[in-house]
Order: structure tokens, then C-alpha cells, then sequence
């Protein structure tokens, strides 16, 4: 039995990975305003919050014949598939700028434009 959003085990996995979201891209935001490049609690963020989207696409997929009816299968797997995309490459590319206060610029945009994704994700799970 699920309900508009399976709340066993995909809504508290939802919640932490929107947290640890949320509190790296106000870290990034601070670190961006001040100047500041990617430092080891950033990254340690960003590696907890990579474990958490894993974590969600391996779920995600897992549980994807408990969906809405309506749900494009698809697209939720893409959608799945891209969150796992965006950290490493947004990581690799703010420690490249270290030089620059950009590098966590780019981490906050990567950051933001993830919880656009699993905003998304939760339409997409109850057939939006």
C-alpha cells in the first residue's frame, strides 16, 4: 500500500537530501558572498549530500512499480539519473576555481537547480 508519496521510505529520504540541499547551498551562498573558495566542510557537505541522491536514485528506482499510475517511468529515472550527474561535476568545477569566488558560485546554481530536481521528482511520483 503507498499513498500520494510513499512515506515508509521515500519521503524521509527526500527530506534529509532536501536538508543536506539546503544547507549546502547556504553554506555556498556565505562562502560566495564572502570571497571564499570550496573549503573541506563544503566538500564533506557535498559528498554527504552525492551519498543521499544515490541513495534516492537506487530507491527510486527500486520502488518505481509503486508509483501513480500516470507517472512517465521515463522521465522519473532521468530525472533520477541527472541529480547523480550534478554534484561531482559542479564539485570538480568549484575546486577548479579556486582562484575565484566563482568556484562556490557554481556550487550554489548546482545546488539550487537540485532542488528544483527533486521538487520535481515528488510531482513526477504522484503523476503531475
Amino acid at each position: 500500500m503507498t499513498g500520494p508519496y510513499d512515506v515508509r521510505v521515500l519521503l524521509p529520504l527526500t527530506i534529509v537530501l532536501i536538508a543536506l540541499l539546503a544547507v549546502l547551498a547556504i553554506d555556498a551562498a556565505y562562502l560566495t558572498a564572502r570571497g571564499k573558495p570550496v573549503d573541506n566542510p563544503m566538500f564533506f557537505l557535498a559528498c554527504a549530500a552525492e551519498l543521499a541522491v544515490i541513495a534516492q536514485l537506487v530507491v527510486g528506482i527500486a520502488r518505481i512499480g509503486d508509483a501513480d499510475a500516470h507517472m512517465s517511468k521515463g522521465l522519473f529515472v532521468a530525472y533520477l539519473a541527472g541529480l547523480v550527474c550534478v554534484l561531482p561535476v559542479a564539485g570538480f568545477w568549484g575546486i577548479a576555481e579556486r582562484e575565484s569566488r566563482w568556484g562556490t558560485g557554481v556550487l550554489l546554481v548546482a545546488t539550487l537547480g537540485l532542488l528544483v530536481m527533486v521538487a520535481r521528482l515528488l510531482q513526477l511520483w504522484n503523476g503531475v
